[in-house]
């Protein structure tokens, strides 16, 4: 348990630390770059988090509960960064916040649904 909530915060952390100082190039509407954001980030959680669950050698029935507890530092956490968006993403433009909310979700929906998808095994019948 302590694994994954420890992943989730460094995961928030890295993020956090990303959109602070590439904010404004990163979620631009008029830059091609956001939108290579939203793409980039599928395969980079989904296969990431589908290594982490196979070496940590989870079950089908584990892996929901290890993806919510990664997503739950980050959830959390982001709530006070977005709350203070202007002293912790200082370059990212008023304007363009409604995006970063929604790449926001978009990543954490992302986060769970790795708990969810990508289960080669079978559940045992009852």
């Amino acid at each position: 348990m302590r694994f994954w909530i420890s992943l989730g915060f460094l995961l928030w952390l890295a993020a956090t630390l990303v959109f602070r100082f590439w904010g404004d190039a990163l979620i631009d509407p008029g830059q091609p770059l956001i939108w290579l954001s939203f793409i980039v980030i599928v395969p980079l959680i989904l296969l990431t988090l589908g290594a982490l669950f196979r070496a940590r050698k989870l079950s089908s029935s584990e892996r929901p509960r290890a993806a919510m507890l990664v997503a739950i530092p980050g959830m959390l956490l982001d709530l006070f960064s977005v709350a203070f968006h202007d002293l912790v993403f200082p370059g990212l433009p008023q304007a363009h916040l409604h995006l970063f909310f929604v790449w926001l979700l978009w990543a954490y929906s992302l986060i769970l649904l790795a708990g969810l998808i990508g289960q080669n095994e079978r559940q045992p019948q009852s």
